[in-house]
């Protein structure tokens, strides 16, 4: 009897609100590229569908450095994806598009050709989940 696959229900997207590129002023916070994206992405993701799914919560640095503006999605026992090259000017549709296909899966594997186009080039890693259990073949 095969299991039934279940959808992931909740997951939190990080924004680095740090990222800034090279040359660009740290202050005010406000101003940094990092710190405008988390701010749209917040109110794109609360006024539209994937409000009370998606929890958009600022991160201080992920480490994405030479690739801003940076972002991460997780959730409980799912895979972890980490995204570089984000455009704080540009629209987040794609993004958005991401977390719907994440949150479908049922332990947030997410085929690269699936993804957004956008989202496909700037992956920079994905961590699999503590209970993940791989077979050398």
């Amino acid at each position: 009897m095969a299991l039934q696959q279940i959808a992931i229900n909740e997951c939190v997207l990080h924004v680095c609100t740090s990222c800034r590129p090279s040359g660009h002023s740290r202050n005010p916070a406000i101003q940094r590229p990092g710190y405008r994206l988390y701010e749209k992405l917040f109110a794109s993701v609360q006024r539209g569908s994937l409000a009370g799914r998606v929890e958009v919560k600022p991160a201080q640095c992920l480490s994405l450095c030479p690739r801003p503006c940076g972002i991460a999605v997780s959730a409980h026992n799912s895979w972890t994806y980490l995204f570089g090259d984000q455009d704080p000017n540009g629209d987040v549709t794609d993004i958005l598009n991401c977390l719907e296909l994440y949150l479908k899966s049922d332990d947030g594997m997410m085929q690269r050709r699936d993804r957004p186009a956008s989202l496909q080039a700037s992956v920079l890693g994905r961590l699999p989940p503590p209970s993940h259990n791989y077979e050398i073949e």
